[in-house]
């Protein structure tokens, strides 16, 4: 995952106790309500129950009295209505409910009817030539979702005998248009307190104002174009949606209920409202006619509504392989020209659908984190769609390239504009300037927001339900997420593609716990590495699998945990995976069997051969307590402190390894430190003594057997812990590194391909390939004894073969090498013998 800035909410511990005694909820889950702003008993009542009674009065919202009295009287009067939407899911939603509310009311439902502009020959919101054509045909117009800024369309209206009412939740400019009636809470002085309401909330609004029966059944569809609209779900939209998805479970809507079969929705949630029911909506206005959307919400044909839902997926697919050809090109822009190294994006293709350039929009901020220009140019003249990130508001951003452009329009974070194809490189270098001066580097950091730290034993399935009651998330709401310094157990990718990672881990207060990290299958490998000490940021949840329930973590984002800088962590995270040179796959005791030692002093002997989980018999025995681990090769020493350091809570602060390959910087770091748990080989600790030393791998031999002893200090426990598994890897150690006749003959063929003439570096990688690396110092010393190689300057040469046949058993070397590998073979059968270790004194079992 790329470098992003994690941020903590500030934390209010006796502010959270206060609201989870009153709540009747854990502090954790009050942490995240103060967090969302919510910060007092009677307001996190409201948040969780979200009670449709206790929604605002609609005639709060200026002119919502002179709105309905004029739609009253033109039901009475069996006038003719047009509802006149907008081309995206909340218009299409917000003309549908309003349609339906109307023609309830309406003594000849025939007399309400709508209309939605086309995208690409008419625009978004009101335009002349609609408005003298439905002049001709109805007598008041409603609009939903757009007007606000149609002044000169309104106008037309009047002179034309048809009266106008505005519905619209847009940005109002500084004078209002001269409708009958603006319903938009953001005018200047309504009192209204929501002002995040959709355009289909407002529509909603005005249902209410007029009396209609049953209103509550269209909270389905105002849920759908509420959560499409991305608007804040907070206050009344947050009940909107929450009481709309409780209803859609078992909605009477014929369309709306096709439109979730063809979704593959059963039970509905926010999540999918935004992209699976919305997109579908939203295709249809991308990339064709969006009226079908409408008739779908309105129709009572089940035939009909299966047949326009299979519709608009259909079209949902075609859209996302439009964008996805037009983001691979932009894409490819992107990377031949080095873009993303830019202060902003502005990238333009020929004839882009302008339907999804918005979307292509999004995507390139997601990968690239940069203010997006998406422009489609078509006959000199570029559309374009503009996102931005934190840090940038968009519209006055944009209002420095005034000058440049032919029209735009929009908000902090999203804009869409128009300019001249000879404009298109000055509008890209001043928009660049503009955001370089407007921007730090900082603000170039995708911000991860982390509601609170948690330790993996409050991860409860009772928490998991609580955390459900915050539902449903987006915009304003987004889903808890808490994190976890944890290491990483296990890994493995999943997915069709590989494309998944689960995860399990552990923190000390949870032995094992699974996550999953959706899209972060690439990442396997980095996580492994630094698997000792890792930041979550994660989701708590519940998985169902084959009607299992378990808590799994829903990993969104992972970093590096911070650390103490040592020769221990380099090891372990930078250096690994290791590159090792063949004498870490020695035992060097094997090759100084006259090692000097201190004397045997009186121990006890604790029996844990055969013990399944050693790490588990070491952590809950010692505890972080004073404790030499003893291993027979440095690579095993390696292996064994990662594997500690990770399966430990707390690990990688304080265990750490010694080796007779520590360089002289190393094992002064190593005197500077303060390591608890200590893994070593023991040969250059003979100056030293411990409490406990615990014999990891059995001893090769009965001098190494003694060598180990003797680091017990008196008084003090000899645990052995090995078990067959352990002795049958040394005995696979024995064989690779202390090669027979077979084995070399493989080795000198082996490295004979090389031509005769390689670097003792290149021997290393040949042989590591084969298994065979740690034998390069025997094979070393047996060839160059028989006089085949002759190694100088770090280079083997082949020498010319000898006339006779040469007997192996001539060579000191060899010899001396198959007896260290027989007599030791010998000792690790004895390892797991009953009475190995005994020696006279006592015994713990």
């Amino acid at each position: 995952m790329g470098k992003k800035q994690w941020i903590l909410h500030e934390q209010h511990s006796q502010l959270a106790q206060e609201l989870a005694a009153g709540l009747s909820i854990t502090p954790l889950v009050a942490q995240i309500l103060i967090n969302r702003g919510i910060t007092t008993v009677e307001a996190g009542r409201r948040f969780l129950q979200c009670d449709l009674a206790e929604t605002p009065d609609p005639f709060l919202m200026s002119g919502m009295d002179q709105a309905v009295n004029r739609i009253q009287r033109a039901l009475d009067g069996g006038e003719q209505i047009v509802v006149y939407g907008d081309y995206d899911a909340d218009g299409q939603t917000a003309t549908a409910l309003l349609v339906r509310a109307l023609r309830r009311l309406a003594a000849d439902p025939g007399t309400v009817s709508y209309y939605l502009p086309d995208r690409f020959d008419e625009g978004y919101g009101l335009n002349s030539q609609a408005v003298v054509a439905l002049s001709d045909e109805a007598d008041l117009l409603i609009s939903v979702d757009c007007g606000i800024v149609s002044h000169r369309e309104i106008i037309e209206a009047h002179s034309r005998g048809l009266d106008v009412i505005v519905t619209d939740h847009h940005e109002p400019g500084p004078e209002l248009p001269p409708a009958l009636a603006v319903l938009n809470p953001k005018q200047k002085g309504c009192a209204y307190p929501c002002k995040d309401l959709a355009g289909v909330g407002i529509a909603l609004k005005l249902v209410q104002g007029l009396g209609v029966p049953g209103w509550e059944e269209y909270l389905e569809l105002a849920a759908l174009g509420t959560v499409a609209d991305l608007v804040p779900l907070r206050g009344e939209n947050r009940t909107i949606v929450k009481r709309g998805l409780e209803r859609m479970r078992d909605t009477k809507n014929v369309g709306l209920r096709a439109l979730m079969e063809a979704s593959g929705v059963e039970v509905p949630t926010a999540y999918d409202l935004g992209f699976r029911l919305g997109p579908r909506l939203n295709a249809g206005g991308r990339l064709g006619d969006s009226a079908r959307g409408v008739r779908l919400l309105l129709t009572e044909d089940g035939s009909e509504a299966r047949e326009l839902a299979a519709e608009l997926s259909q079209e949902n697919t075609r859209r996302q392989q439009v964008e996805m050809s037009i983001l691979e090109e932009a894409v490819r822009a992107v990377e031949k020209y080095g873009l993303d190294k830019r202060p902003a994006l502005v990238v333009w293709g020929e004839n882009w659908h302008q339907g999804v350039v918005g979307i292509v929009a999004s995507r390139l901020v997601e990968l690239y984190y940069r203010p997006t220009v998406v422009i489609s140019v078509v006959e000199g003249e570029g559309v374009a769609s503009a996102r931005s990130i934190a840090g940038l508001h968009l519209f006055d951003t944009l209002s420095a390239c005034a000058h440049l452009l032919t029209k735009f329009g929009g908000h902090a974070m999203a804009a869409g504009l128009s300019l001249p194809r000879e404009n298109l490189t000055g509008f890209q270098k001043l928009f660049e300037e503009l955001c370089a001066a407007r921007l730090t580097p900082v603000d170039y950091l995708p911000k991860v927001r982390i509601d609170a730290k948690a330790q993996l034993a409050q991860i409860t399935s009772e928490l998991v339900a609580e955390l459900n009651m915050l539902e449903p998330h987006g915009v304003g709401n987004p889903y808890p997420l808490l994190q976890a310094e944890v290491s990483v157990l296990r890994t493995r990718k999943v997915g069709a593609e590989n494309q998944h990672l689960q995860l399990t881990v552990q923190d000390g207060t949870v032995q094992e716990m699974p996550a999953i990290a959706f899209g972060a299958g690439a990442d396997q490998r980095e996580l492994e590495r630094l698997a000792e000490a890792v930041d979550l940021a994660f989701v708590p949840t519940i998985n169902e699998w084959k009607g299992c329930r378990t808590l799994q973590l829903q990993v969104r984002e992972w970093q590096a945990a911070p650390g103490v800088d040592n020769y221990v962590r380099r090891w372990m995270v930078e250096a690994h995976p290791w590159k090792l040179g063949p004498s870490y796959y020695q035992s060097s005791a094997l090759q100084a069997p006259d090692t000097p030692r201190g004397p045997v002093k009186p121990h006890r002997l604790v029996d844990l051969r055969g013990t399944y989980d050693k790490i588990a018999a070491v952590r809950q025995r010692r505890q972080g307590a004073p404790t030499l681990i003893l291993v027979n090769r440095a690579v095993s020493v390696l292996e064994v402190c990662r594997a500690l350091r990770i399966g430990v809570a707390g690990g990688s602060e304080f265990i750490g390894f010694e080796h007779e390959w520590l360089s002289s910087e190393e094992r002064a770091e190593l005197g500077r430190s303060r390591f608890t748990w200590l893994v070593s080989t023991g040969l250059r600790l003979t100056e030293s003594s411990w409490p406990a030393v615990w014999l990891w791998e059995p001893p090769l031999t009965p001098d190494i057997h003694a060598q180990w002893a003797s680091l017990v200090e008196e008084g003090g426990e000899m645990t052995a812990v090995y078990g067959p598994k352990d002795v049958r890897e040394l005995q696979m150690h024995l064989q690779r590194e202390y090669p027979d006749r077979n084995a070399l003959a493989r080795i000198y063929l082996l490295l004979r391909e090389g031509g005769g003439r390689l670097s003792l570096a290149q021997a290393a990688d040949k042989l590591e390939k084969a298994g065979l690396v740690g034998a390069l110092p025997a094979a070393m010393g047996v060839f160059s004894e028989l006089g085949l190689w002759a190694v100088e300057e770090g280079v083997i040469i082949y020498l010319p073969a000898p006339d006779r046949k040469l007997d192996l058993e001539q060579a000191v070397l060899y010899n001396k090498i198959m007896k260290i590998r027989e007599q030791s073979t010998l000792y690790l059968k004895r390892s797991l013998e009953r009475g190995f270790l005994q020696d006279g004194l006592k015994r713990e079992n």
